[in-house]
């Protein structure tokens, strides 16, 4: 799928021509950096881009302004969701310059899980995303972090993570990625069996007394 989004500046301001875009199909948006303008984006285009790519890469914004287009190099800083539908109502764009490195989230994804031996143990995803550093062509897609090997009661940090060529994590070293966590029934089992075996002292001792 073409990272390419298509956009025309939009000239209304106000309540009424927000919800007129709406009606049309539209999503408002602002763009910032070294091109400002009020823009809109079609909305059917923007959640197809969204369902594929999600909104951490760099896209190509193809701004159209009275007839003369200009493609622009953006990230998206912000979206406004609907409460319930969970569709975009609002964007703000950022354009970014190639050659400057920015700080943005990327997403985590685990694999090697069919690989790794079943201990009885829950594997929790503590962070889904990471903050890297780097020139805006290196943004990686996803952050892979390998499960194969992970063992119940342990972790893996950020710091035993491996950045793709060119890229570097803003996300603190010591921050746990994911954990292999004891089941809680079999937490709850133990304190149970731990009181069962408290009262049979109790009632022990109340006998040689």
């Amino acid at each position: 799928m073409s990272s390419v989004l298509n956009a025309t500046i939009r000239t209304e301001k106000g309540k009424g021509a927000v919800h007129r875009l709406r009606q049309a199909g539209r999503i408002p948006a602002v763009l910032y950096g070294e091109t400002q303008a009020n823009i809109s984006l079609n909305a059917g285009e923007v959640r197809k881009y969204y369902s594929a790519k999600g909104f951490s890469r760099l896209i190509t914004l193809r701004l159209d302004n009275a007839g003369k287009t200009e493609d622009l190099p953006i990230l998206v800083k912000e979206v406004q969701f609907h409460p319930v539908k969970g569709n975009p109502l609002h964007m703000d764009l950022l354009q970014v310059s190639m050659k400057e490195k920015v700080v943005v989230k990327v997403p985590v994804v685990l694999v090697g899980e069919d690989q790794r031996t079943n201990d009885g143990s829950i594997i929790d995803l503590a962070l889904y995303e990471v903050e890297v550093s780097c020139l805006p062509g290196d943004i990686p897609a996803k952050i892979e972090v390998d499960i194969s090997e992970l063992t119940m009661n342990n972790n893996i940090t950020v710091g035993e993570l491996q950045a793709p060529a060119g890229v570097e994590f803003v996300t603190a070293a010591t921050e746990p990625v994911v954990v292999a966590h004891v089941p809680r029934i079999e937490e709850e089992e133990t304190e149970e069996q731990e009181v069962q075996e408290e009262g049979v002292a109790a009632e022990s001792q109340q006998e040689e007394e």
